[in-house]
């Protein structure tokens, strides 16, 4: 008998591991709740959808998230009290839109038990569907689906922002294509690295990715660069010839950085390449065909510049076919954090130390304004990590010496002599707490809320008064 009972018992283990697995496979939202609310069951694309972690949701009520904006409204909640299937068209915290069906279960009794709702990525009501809303539909899945990847890959771009989240989730849609793509954004935020994910999410993967810093050209061998040239096509050239970059991206893609400085006239045979896809090597008289995708990077303004007269205006519309923007650091302080105890760690790693971010220091990187964006980011944590390799102890790790033009501090605090009020003691007690939960998190601000036991948005509240408190200092 006892071994029939431990059978059982195993049975409904592996049960239950199947039909997690079964949900969490799932490419559309799906979840349970009961009568109450409560969500029971869920899988990983449903949380996503809502930004949030799958364990965060599976500790909601859906009366919560919607009055708290996750949700537009709830279905679910209307199927257990109408006791029927409820079906309609709602829009989740990311601007994800959806079909959602909510089904009642019940008992023999005729109440309610548990809840069934599905979701389907789309952009259409329960109409008839014409071909072009089913292309959106499929859209909406394949960004569901990314997302839920992104979330899996440990490698892939440091995103805590929603901006971030949002400009990411374009991306990937972008990468499924060939349209030719503009990237725009400050220096040092990462246009290079967003135009090798866009390669790396590509079908074009598999093939070279060629990258060309336009600036960096001397004007009188761009054309050879880029076009190539056959043997003996000038004085000095190559007894063998030689491949252009244009040549070498094909099948791949080409990655033009810098676009803004590349000379006018390069312009011109620029814009006949991108109207045949021909390129002709210098010295030749054979044109020969290319495939490839380009992509674009520039800091400044082009169609400013084609108003001007410093770019072509032909050239500009003929590139400028997809245009991503890249937020500034300072407009998405949640990344700040996160990249900073990114480039700690891998910095910590390459050099064997033993480390870790003070409290002042996680305050101070936070309200510095970062106009070299991503790339002064990562500058000054390796710079701040090398000045220390003296066998520093946690206190002697100030950021603020090492930046440029920042005012030197050593205003950390000591766990030790605490005193005042009790109120001035616990409110030091927490904020301690808080950036040392958050140093374990590595600066995820989703995971740190969560282990803390409160919500995102309270936490940035919070985060938000300690610089306040700060700034009234100085």
């Amino acid at each position: 008998m006892p071994r029939a009972s431990k059978r059982k018992r195993r049975s409904f283990q592996l049960a239950k591991q199947n039909l997690d697995l079964i949900f969490d496979n799932l490419p559309d939202p799906i979840f349970v709740t009961d009568c109450y609310g409560n969500v029971l069951l869920s899988n990983s694309t449903t949380a996503l959808t809502l930004d949030m972690s799958l364990d965060q949701l599976l500790k909601s009520n859906i009366h919560d998230l919607v009055a708290k904006n996750y949700y537009s409204k709830s279905y679910a909640v209307e199927a257990a009290e109408k006791k029927c299937v409820v079906q309609g068209e709602l829009i989740t915290k990311l601007g994800v839109r959806q079909i959602s069906t909510s089904t009642p279960i019940m008992d023999d009794e005729g109440n309610v038990i548990l809840v069934l709702t599905t979701g389907k990525m789309a952009e259409y009501t329960d109409k008839a569907i014409n071909a072009e809303e089913k292309e959106n539909a499929k859209r909406r899945k394949r960004e569901i689906e990314y997302l839920r990847s992104y979330v899996l890959d440990k490698d892939t771009i440091v995103a805590e922002s929603k901006a971030m989240k949002q400009l990411l989730l374009q991306a990937h849609v972008v990468a499924q294509t060939d349209g030719t793509v503009v990237l725009y954004g400050e220096s040092g935020t990462g246009k290079e690295i967003l135009a090798k994910y866009l390669h790396r999410h590509s079908k074009r993967s598999g093939e070279a990715f060629i990258a060309v810093n336009c600036a960096t050209l001397p004007e009188h061998l761009a054309e050879s660069e880029l076009f190539g040239y056959e043997k003996g096509a000038f004085t000095g050239a190559n007894a063998e010839g030689k491949v252009g970059l244009f040549e070498a991206a094909h099948r791949g893609t080409l990655f033009l950085d810098e676009i803004a400085e590349m000379p006018l006239p390069l312009q011109a045979k620029l814009l006949r390449v991108l109207e045949t896809y021909e390129i002709r090597r210098l010295g030749s008289c054979v044109d020969r065909k290319l495939d490839f995708r380009l992509i674009c990077a520039t800091h400044k303004d082009l169609q400013k510049m084609t108003q001007e007269g410093t770019f072509r205006a032909d050239l500009f519309y003929r590139l400028n076919v997809i245009p991503i923007q890249i937020p500034p650091l300072r407009e998405r302080p949640e990344d700040i954090v996160a990249l900073a105890f990114k480039f700690f760690e891998d910095f910590k790693r390459k050099y064997g130390l033993e480390m870790r971010m003070t409290p002042d220091t996680i305050e101070f990187l936070q309200k510095h304004n970062w106009p070299g964006n991503v790339r002064e980011l990562r500058n000054a944590i390796e710079r701040l990590i090398i000045n220390n390799m003296q066998g520093c102890t946690l206190e002697q790790l100030e950021i603020e010496r090492h930046l440029p033009g920042s005012v030197p501090q050593c205003n950390y605090v000591l766990t030790h002599g605490m005193h005042g009020t009790l109120k001035e003691v616990t409110k030091f007690v927490e904020k301690q707490y808080i950036y040392q939960v958050l140093n374990e998190c590595g600066g995820k601000m989703g995971e740190a809320a969560e282990k803390l036991g409160i919500y995102r948005t309270v936490l940035y509240r919070k985060l938000k008064a300690y610089e306040q408190e700060k700034a009234d200092e100085r």
